[in-house]
């Protein structure tokens, strides 16, 4: 067997920032059905487009975690990065946004790049996780919050992507009168996001071993 390569875990979270980014884009881009945790920034930035996404985003990060320190009274390092990591995504999806603003809007080219946001997406996931750095605040909020309240992550996750989407509809409905961004994509996302991070996140274990240097996590 091939001996594996020794990566950086702080070049992992910059890959997997960038991917993660460019993937949430494309699946904008496609206008097929955003991903359910994207839904209440992007339904924010296009009611009250006082702010970009990518700024909505990271104030949507940043209540999550100032609810979750409130909440558990309780306050990581982890915590810090993550915010930094926050700060990070949300610009480079401002960026992506704004580059896949000038690309072409027919419906073959949408299928292409939800297609393509959704592997950018999975691969920059299990960059993240693999990384074994603090990761999203959203993530970092579901984790943390579910060995809080003693509840199974899985039910504290679906509970909460599924109140992003509830929120998102409520706020599209009463700001604008019509739904936006949520879509067949939405289901499909929810019914596979999470075979095909794990699926990643395997394969990039097989291929390299995750070291980090300057960052040091609780």
């Amino acid at each position: 067997m091939k001996d594996k390569r020794t990566i950086l875990s702080e070049a992992a979270l910059a890959v997997g920032i960038l991917l993660d980014a460019a993937g949430v884009a494309l699946i904008t881009k496609s206008d097929l059905g955003i991903t359910a945790v994207s839904a209440l920034p992007y339904t924010l930035s296009q009611a009250f487009p006082v702010f970009t996404y990518g700024t909505w985003y990271y104030i949507f990060q940043i209540s999550l975690m100032l609810l979750l320190i409130l909440r558990t009274r309780k306050f990581k390092k982890d915590y810090i990065i993550a915010f930094v990591v926050g700060f990070l995504f949300s610009f480079a999806l401002d960026a992506a946004t704004f580059l896949f603003g000038f690309w072409a809007e027919s419906l073959s080219f949408k299928m292409v790049y939800f297609i393509a946001g959704t592997l950018l997406l999975m691969i920059g996931v299990a960059f993240l996780i693999n990384s074994g750095l603090p990761i999203m605040p959203q993530d970092l909020f579901t984790r943390d919050f579910s060995s809080f309240i003693g509840i199974p992550f899985k039910k504290v996750k679906t509970t909460f992507d599924i109140s992003c989407v509830v929120i998102s509809c409520i706020i599209a409905l009463l700001a604008i009168r019509h739904l936006i961004g949520i879509g067949v994509g939405t289901l499909l996302s929810a019914c596979i996001n999470g075979y095909g991070i794990s699926f990643f996140r395997d394969w990039q274990k097989t291929r390299w071993t995750f070291k980090t240097k300057w960052i040091k996590a609780s």
